[in-house]
């Protein structure tokens, strides 16, 4: 009986001790704030005009089947992701994978307050025709209470195109 009280104890412990270097070891995808492969099972919710989004059957390995195309006017930006309020001021890093079809594009990353307090915290031009993965890494903290944005351009005055797939914020 007391072999099987130390045993069961032993078993806790360590069961514990497991529970817990997981815990350590999978901490660093709670830094994930939104993924996404834009496969047909996903919705466009989140992103304002997302119900106009518009898909293309081309991705890059491991990307699945299709991705984001991005393309429009003078009115920009084109497709946004208001990941919501700031709450501790942090940086913030995006990862994607991007393809121009014509003219280039870029996505930016922008603190937002109101409709007049805009914050830029990084920028980046795509500007390969074939998929290349790319890293904008934010400039500067994001302050507490803002909205986190991601903004996506590729046209205005002179029209553009780009691809956007297995897009990760951080």
């Amino acid at each position: 009986m007391i072999k099987t009280h130390r045993l069961s104890l032993l078993l806790l412990l360590s069961l514990g001790l497991f529970v817990m270097g997981c815990e350590k070891i999978l901490g660093t995808v709670n830094n994930l704030l939104y993924s996404t492969s834009f496969e047909k099972n996903e919705k466009m919710d989140q992103w304002e005009n997302g119900e106009y989004a518009e898909f293309k059957s081309d991705a890059p390995k491991g990307g699945g089947e299709r991705s984001l195309y991005v393309s429009g006017g003078c009115v920009v930006p084109h497709m946004v992701l208001d990941l919501g309020k700031i709450e501790t001021e942090d940086y913030f890093n995006i990862k994607f994978f991007g393809k121009v079809l014509f003219n280039g594009g870029s996505v930016s990353l922008t603190a937002v307050k109101g409709k007049s307090e805009w914050i830029d915290l990084g920028y980046i031009r795509l500007t390969n025709t074939n998929w290349r993965e790319y890293k904008l890494a934010s400039t500067k903290p994001a302050p507490i209470g803002y909205n986190l944005r991601i903004q996506m351009t590729s046209g205005g005055i002179v029209g553009g195109a780009m691809l956007i797939d297995l897009l990760e914020i951080n």
